[in-house]
């Protein structure tokens, strides 16, 4: 069994322009151990499913349409805000997108970290603070015995995301997703950061989702990959299998527009053309036909899965054997990138 099973998660939100559909029946497993990538554009649906994992959607504005979310086995979705409280922390933590704006600005990172030790493994306030200091330590804080008595706004950036990262870890979760984990942090502390996560993962055995709009972060750290589009999967597979044989037209694109240091011809870069679909309007069938240069006419119905074996699987027409008398390309000719992705 997985460790964590998303099965047709539907989230949205009441606007008052209608009902926004963030997550569109999301499906997906992690295991024990292993870090899952996702990527996609901003507003394709990644964060709010990850909120959605921790069950910290407001409702409302937002509604969760339906799905389950199984966590060895339990529903969280089913699950009682007081229970949630209890799970929240200790078995699935979350690194949030900007540590300025999730800490909390008038206490002290120790308060804010010792409150979860408390909180969580019942520790006394004098051990919860011992606890803290040796959390900073391991997340190689600079002076951690100085640290806990500070405040946010007197650290770095970087600073800021290891007191993130060691609030997640304190409690040793068996979850724990990193949202944008690297994002405005410079690229040697990017580097530290991703090292210190794999290092927390080796030593806690920790499964992680990595949601990240960096290609060559995801290369370099995880192990799955699925991207998302519009709320949806469109592609899913190991970290190879996307790097080195994409199938979707919108993975292609994404790695289309990756520049590489290895690239001696210096090849110009392609943009996907087009905008993200109105989340109010999605168009029927596959929403990313409107921007898709292999449109066909049956890309207006519901779009399959597609297996390719090895647990690679795509969601697009241009596989199915219906289609071989129109598409304008041939499966074989599908243009494939090749794996070397560089930081």
């Amino acid at each position: 069994m997985p460790l964590l099973e998303v099965r047709d998660l539907r989230v949205g939100f009441k606007t008052d322009d209608g009902f926004v559909s963030a997550v569109n029946g999301l499906s997906y497993s992690v295991e024990g151990g292993s870090t899952l990538g996702i990527v996609g554009e901003s507003g394709s649906g990644k964060s709010v499913n990850a909120l959605t994992l921790m069950r910290l959607i407001p409702i409302p504005p937002g509604r969760i349409e339906g799905g389950t979310v199984s966590l060895r086995g339990q529903n969280l979705l089913a699950k009682s805000e007081p229970e949630m409280r209890k799970i929240r922390g200790k078995d699935i933590a979350m690194i949030f997108q900007d540590p300025m704006t999730s800490l909390n600005p008038v206490l002290t990172v120790g308060d804010q970290i010792s409150e979860s030790v408390q909180l969580h493994l019942r520790m006394s306030k004098r051990d919860a603070l011992q606890k803290t200091i040796d959390m900073l330590k391991l997340v190689r804080m600079p002076l951690p015995e100085k640290r806990v008595r500070e405040y946010p706004h007197q650290l770095s950036g970087g600073m800021r995301q290891r007191v993130m990262i060691a609030m997640a870890l304190c409690c040793d979760p068996d979850v724990l997703i990193a949202d944008e984990p690297t994002t405005a942090l410079d690229v040697t502390i990017q580097a530290q950061i991703l090292e210190l996560m794999n290092e927390m993962q080796r030593r806690l055995g920790s499964a992680i989702i990595m949601i990240t709009h960096d290609l060559g972060v995801v290369a370099e750290t995880c192990k799955y990959v699925l991207v998302m589009y519009a709320g949806n999967m469109v592609e899913y597979g190991t970290a190879e299998q996307i790097f080195a044989k994409p199938k979707h037209p919108y993975t292609l694109g994404l790695l289309a527009s990756l520049p590489r240091l290895d690239d001696k011809e210096q090849t110009r870069l392609e943009p996907i053309e087009g905008q993200p679909p109105n989340l109010l309007r999605l168009p029927p069938g596959c929403s990313f036909a409107p921007r898709c240069r292999y449109r066909m006419p049956i890309c207006d119905t519901p779009v399959p899965l597609y297996d390719f074996g090895d647990g690679h699987v795509a969601r697009c027409f241009l596989y199915d054997a219906r289609t071989e008398g129109e598409r304008t390309l041939k499966v074989d000719s599908v243009p494939q990138v090749p794996a070397t992705v560089t930081a």
